[in-house]
C-alpha cells in the first residue's frame, strides 16, 4: 500500500475508528469513509424526520439532462498523479474502492441510515469507466489530504447545490457510530465551466472533528470534485494548492 493511502487510512480511523469501539475496515474504506462522514454529517438527533438507509450504489448514468450525447472516457477527462501540487504525492484509488469513495463523495458511508430521510444524498456512479479518484497526503503538518474526483453524470450541478441548501444539516448512523455534519454553500471559485459550486463540511462524531472544503465543476456531464479534508473546524489548510489543482481538474474536464 502507497504511503498516501496509508496516510489517510490512518487519518479515517482516528475519526471512524474511535467512535466504533475501534472496528477495523479496509484500509481504503477507512479512508473514503471520511469523506462520507464529512460530507454527510450535518444533522444532530434534533433534526425532523425518518431516518432511511443511505443508497448503497449509484445507478447508471442514462438519461436526458447534462450528460455528453456521445461517449466519454472519463480517464481522459481526469488530472493524474503528476498534476498535484508539489509537495503531495497523489495515489489513484483502485476499481475495488470506488464505490466506498464515491459514496463518501456523494454525502454518505456505504451502509450508513441518513435521518432525516429527505437529506439522503444522490448517488454518484461508481465504476471504472465513470468515475476516477485519486488522493494525496502532503509532507507537510496540518496540510490536509487533497482528493481530485472526475465523474459521469446525468444531473445538473445545480441540482446538487439546492440539496445542500435544502439540507445544511443531518446525520449518519453507521454500526453505531452517529455522525453529524453541517455544510455550508460557499461562493464558488472562479473557473471556466458550465456550472460550478463549492462548499464546506464540518463532520462531528464524539470528540473528534473534520472539516471537508470542496470546489465543484461541471461540463457536458462531467463533473470534478476536487476537496481538501483535515481535522479540526478551521480554516482550509492549504488553499493555494486546492486552487491549482481544481483550475486543472476543470481544464481537464471540458475535454
Amino acid at each position: 500500500m502507497s504511503r498516501t493511502a496509508m496516510a489517510w487510512s490512518r487519518w479515517h480511523s482516528g475519526l471512524v475508528s474511535r467512535v466504533s469501539s475501534e472496528r477495523f475496515k479496509p484500509r481504503w474504506v477507512q479512508v473514503v469513509a471520511v469523506a462520507a462522514v464529512l460530507v454527510v454529517g450535518g444533522c444532530t438527533s434534533a433534526v425532523d424526520g425518518d431516518p432511511v438507509a443511505a443508497p448503497s450504489s449509484a445507478g447508471p448514468s442514462t438519461g436526458p439532462g447534462t450528460f455528453p450525447s456521445v461517449e466519454v472516457d472519463v480517464r481522459e477527462r481526469s488530472v493524474t498523479a503528476a498534476d498535484f501540487p508539489a509537495g503531495y504525492d497523489a495515489t489513484e484509488v483502485p476499481a475495488e474502492d470506488l464505490a466506498a469513495v464515491m459514496a463518501d463523495t456523494a454525502g454518505y458511508r456505504v451502509g450508513s441510515v441518513v435521518t432525516p430521510s429527505t437529506c439522503a444524498p444522490t448517488p454518484l456512479p461508481a465504476t471504472s469507466d465513470e468515475a476516477v479518484a485519486l488522493v494525496a497526503a502532503s509532507a507537510e503538518a496540518n496540510a490536509g489530504t487533497l482528493s481530485a474526483i472526475t465523474v459521469l453524470t446525468d444531473s445538473p450541478l445545480s441540482e446538487l447545490e439546492a440539496q445542500l441548501e435544502a439540507c445544511p444539516t443531518y446525520t449518519t448512523t453507521n454500526q453505531g457510530a452517529t455522525a453529524t455534519v453541517t455544510t455550508t454553500v460557499l461562493p464558488p471559485s472562479p473557473a471556466q465551466s458550465q456550472e460550478s459550486l463549492a462548499f464546506r463540511r464540518v463532520t462531528m462524531s464524539g470528540s473528534m472533528t473534520q472539516t471537508m472544503t470542496a470546489l465543484v465543476a461541471q461540463n457536458d456531464g462531467v463533473r470534478v470534485y476536487v476537496t481538501v479534508m483535515a481535522p479540526g473546524s478551521g480554516p482550509v489548510p492549504d488553499g493555494a494548492a486546492l486552487d491549482e489543482l481544481y483550475t486543472t481538474a476543470v481544464e481537464r474536464s471540458r475535454g
